[in-house]
């Protein structure tokens, strides 16, 4: 009995649709809340994401990146360095627009069970 409904628990999940990240307004973890409390939830799936390593990624390529440029001019060209650079800043943006969605779940769990005002506290505002 438990493997059956362990089975089709599963099953339903993998059947979900994926949601980009992009459109959070469509999210069903900010489902039901107002604008004050999907902001609180965004802020703690913000500060939740900012302790993970792998954001940082884009900004220490970039850094990387201009360090080489800096002392052997890997990109001869102006324009070459600022695709790059564009591109580098793209990758980090969505980036963080993921970082932010897979924190979206937990953090609406604390927001629901300790409330606004502790995710206030949380996130320092």
């Amino acid at each position: 009995m438990v493997a059956g409904f362990c089975d089709a628990t599963m099953a339903a999940r993998r059947m979900e649709p994926t949601l980009m990240p992009f459109f959070f307004s469509r999210r069903p973890e900010l489902a039901g809340l107002d604008r004050s409390a999907r902001r609180d939830v965004r802020r703690l799936a913000w500060h939740f994401a900012q302790r993970h390593w792998t954001l940082h990624a884009p900004a220490f390529a970039w850094v990387v990146f201009v360090l080489l440029h800096t002392r052997y001019h890997i990109v001869p060209e102006r324009r070459d360095y600022l695709l790059i650079t564009l591109a580098i800043f793209v990758l980090a943006v969505v980036n963080i627009r993921l970082h932010i969605s897979r924190y979206l779940k937990p953090s609406r769990a604390i927001f629901d069970a300790l409330g606004s005002a502790a995710a206030r506290r949380i996130t320092g505002r």
